[in-house]
C-alpha cells in the first residue's frame, strides 16, 4: 500500500487498481464539531422543552416552530457530517472493463460505475484559491464537494477537500492508470 498524504492509499493489483480516500481530520476539529454538536443539541432540548412542557413561549409559538425546523436541519447535517468525518470513505477501483467511485459510510454506499474506455481523463475543480465556494468548500464544519472531476459523458466530482498538491498527484496517478487498463482492454 503506497500513500499520497495522509488521508490517501493506493495499491496496485495484479489484474485492478484501488485507492481508498478517507475523510478523517484533525483531532481538534472533530472535537470543536462535537462540543458544537452538544451546544447546538442542548439549544433545541431548551426549546423543546419550553414549547412543549411550560407556558413561557405562549403567543409565540410560531415563532419557535419556524426555529425547531430550522433547528432539526442543521441537527441533522452535524451528524451527517460527524459521522462522515469519522466513517466515512471514498472507495475507487479500475480494471480493464470499469471504474468505479463509492462514497460509502460502514461500508454502505452506492458505486458509480463508468466503463473504462468513456473515461476521458481527472482533472482539478477549477475553483480560484481564494474564492467564497473554495473557502466554503474546505471548511471542515461540512462534507464539501469533491476536488477532482472524472469527465465522462457527465462530469462527477470526488475527493473531498483534498488538497491541490495531493489532487495533482492522485489526477497523474489515476490518468495513468486509466490509460494502462484502456491500452489492455
Amino acid at each position: 500500500m503506497k500513500w499520497i498524504g495522509n488521508r490517501v492509499s493506493y495499491k496496485d493489483h495484479n489484474d485492478f487498481f484501488t485507492m481508498i480516500i478517507t475523510s478523517k481530520t484533525e483531532g481538534w476539529k472533530m472535537w470543536i464539531m462535537f462540543f458544537w454538536f452538544l451546544a447546538w443539541s442542548a439549544s433545541g432540548v431548551v426549546i423543546i422543552y419550553n414549547l412543549f412542557f411550560t407556558n413561557e413561549l405562549k403567543g409565540s409559538e410560531l415563532y419557535f416552530y419556524t426555529f425547531l425546523f430550522f433547528w432539526t436541519y442543521f441537527w441533522y447535517k452535524i451528524i451527517k457530517v460527524l459521522i462522515w468525518r469519522k466513517y466515512g470513505t471514498e472507495f475507487i477501483r479500475i480494471d480493464k472493463d470499469r471504474f468505479s467511485i463509492k462514497k460509502s459510510i460502514w461500508g454502505f454506499g452506492k458505486a458509480k460505475e463508468y466503463l473504462t474506455e468513456n473515461v476521458k481523463n481527472f482533472e482539478l475543480e477549477p475553483l480560484e484559491e481564494k474564492s467564497y465556494s473554495k473557502v466554503f468548500n474546505d471548511s471542515f464544519w461540512i462534507i464539501g464537494q469533491g476536488t477532482i472531476l472524472i469527465n465522462t459523458e457527465k462530469q462527477y466530482n470526488f475527493g473531498a477537500q483534498i488538497s491541490i498538491e495531493n489532487g495533482r498527484k492522485i489526477i497523474k496517478l489515476l490518468n495513468a492508470r486509466i490509460k494502462k487498463y484502456k491500452s489492455v482492454g
